[in-house]
């Protein structure tokens, strides 16, 4: 079988380029080192990363191409099958960390609720950072969006929209 080495698809470099600037951002000025952050293929983000982890580092970050569609004005997007028209890719910029799952019958008490939902802020402030900071030819950062408790995992995403 011949191995046909195909030429990298023009949004990798800003994916990598974001991701690299997530991960940073996470770290230095979010709720601190993720156990995993990195680029995410498909249609769903598997939460599993977020507490699968070797130390105490908990929570994941990551960056998937979400949709991609041509347009006229950024970001707006058209239905004209013109093959010369730009491309905009729709961009989710996303972090979650672990929660502390209290025993059975009892609740989290409020400073430990408290603490979630800081390092939540934290993590939120970060990736917003990153998509905003990042170099990119022509970015659009459109709103966050929580998710969680889910799995023992909280956090959220940024929609954002990149034209090339």
């Amino acid at each position: 079988m011949t191995t046909v080495e195909l030429p990298a698809p023009t949004i990798m470099p800003y994916l990598a380029a974001l991701s690299d600037c997530l991960c940073t951002e996470l770290t230095e000025t979010g709720a601190g080192e993720p156990c995993w952050c990195g680029v995410i293929p498909g249609f769903l983000v598997s939460l599993e990363y977020c507490d699968n982890c070797a130390d105490t580092a908990c929570g994941m970050g990551w960056v998937r191409a979400a949709g991609v569609f041509p347009y006229d004005t950024f970001p707006i997007a058209t239905l004209d099958a013109n093959c010369n028209k730009p491309l905009a890719w729709q961009i989710e910029v996303g972090a979650v960390r672990c929660m502390p799952i209290p025993g059975d019958g009892e609740i989290l008490t409020p400073a430990q609720m408290l603490e979630v939902t800081l390092n939540q802020a934290a993590d939120t402030e970060a990736m917003h950072r990153a998509l905003v900071c990042c170099d990119a030819p022509q970015m659009t950062v459109e709103r966050f969006q929580p998710i969680g408790p889910e799995g023992g995992c909280v956090g959220g995403f940024w929609i954002a929209y990149l034209g090339l």
